[in-house]
């Protein structure tokens, strides 16, 4: 019987990829400096919104340049080597790379919300969260994409499917059922929201009313927003209930966030309101058809000849 250890490689698709050619240092340091590039833009970007809507984060630590484009540029480096390596030691890289980068994002979060236990400015320590956040889904894009790993023969999707690593199986159910029940958290905090903010509030995105579920609602809405556009990149084009299941999901992830964003203005709050519940409806019956897929199918026996 295989040892503990050899069942955990098995899992985690921990072995030397026969079929696959990782990418060079050279195309992998390209990818990385582009990275850092625009990171460091996105977050200022960020860090400027959050100073225009919110003057009181103007002097905020964690929002001087030196020290998130430094903290930015160690952290793609650090996620390039992590990339680099993936790449030469597992036989499915960004199966890999996708979990190991989830688990690094929230593991980020968790000084955040130390932050915000220990009462620094909610708005402040949302900016910043949202700031990690699009560091990581640039860092991922940037290395997966203009770093890929190339098949080696045109007969390796089927030696691998022959192995038991089937294009299915890199996105695996957890998948979809997560993102279902992160729809399902997004809709139940719009429900609390519209019951804690007043529908009359003035034009803003956060009022001092509601304030903390408002930043959860929004900080989740990333979260999800990151999730379908992942989703949508990792699902083979040769699996057409998936794709279109990815699809719908973004679609209505898509509608929803801009439900969100009409909901700034109070003349637009109505519909804003309706997109919102309307995306939140497509995203998850768009991310619950690969599962009704997967249902078990009745047969009937076919009567034999003769």
């Amino acid at each position: 019987m295989p040892s503990w250890t050899e069942k955990t490689f098995v899992r985690l698709r921990i072995g030397v990829p026969a079929l696959s050619a990782p990418p060079s240092a050279l195309r992998v340091s390209v990818a990385s400096v582009l990275s850092v590039v625009v990171s460091v833009a996105a977050n200022a970007a960020i860090v400027r919104w959050a100073t225009s809507e919110f003057p009181s984060t103007k002097n905020y630590s964690h929002f001087r340049f030196v020290d998130y484009a430094t903290l930015t540029a160690v952290g793609v480096v650090a996620a390039s080597c992590a990339w680099f390596v993936t790449t030469r030691v597992t036989t499915a890289p960004r199966w890999f790379f996708f979990r190991l980068a989830v688990l690094v994002m929230l593991v980020l979060w968790i000084p955040d919300v130390y932050l915000f236990i220990h009462h620094e400015p909610t708005s402040s320590v949302f900016f910043l969260m949202l700031m990690h956040l699009a560091v990581a889904q640039i860092t991922y894009s940037a290395l997966v994409y203009l770093a890929p790993v190339r098949i080696q023969s045109l007969v390796a999707s089927a030696e691998l499917e022959s192995n038991g690593v089937s294009p299915r199986e890199l996105l695996s159910k957890g998948a979809w059922t997560s993102m279902m029940l992160l729809v399902g958290l997004e809709m139940l905090l719009g429900f609390g929201e519209l019951l804690s903010v007043p529908f009359d509030r003035p034009n803003g995105w956060v009022i001092r009313q509601g304030e903390a579920i408002t930043l959860l609602h929004g900080a989740v809405g990333g979260v999800l927003g990151f999730g379908a556009v992942a989703i949508y990149f990792l699902t083979s084009r040769d699996e057409r209930i998936d794709r279109i299941g990815a699809v719908v999901g973004l679609v209505g992830v898509a509608i929803g966030a801009v439900g969100g964003f009409c909901c700034y203005a109070h003349s637009l709050r109505l519909v804003g309101m309706v997109l919102m519940f309307l995306g939140g409806s497509t995203a998850f019956f768009g991310y619950l058809m690969p599962s009704l897929d997967d249902a078990p199918q009745t047969s009937y026996a076919q009567p034999s000849k003769g």
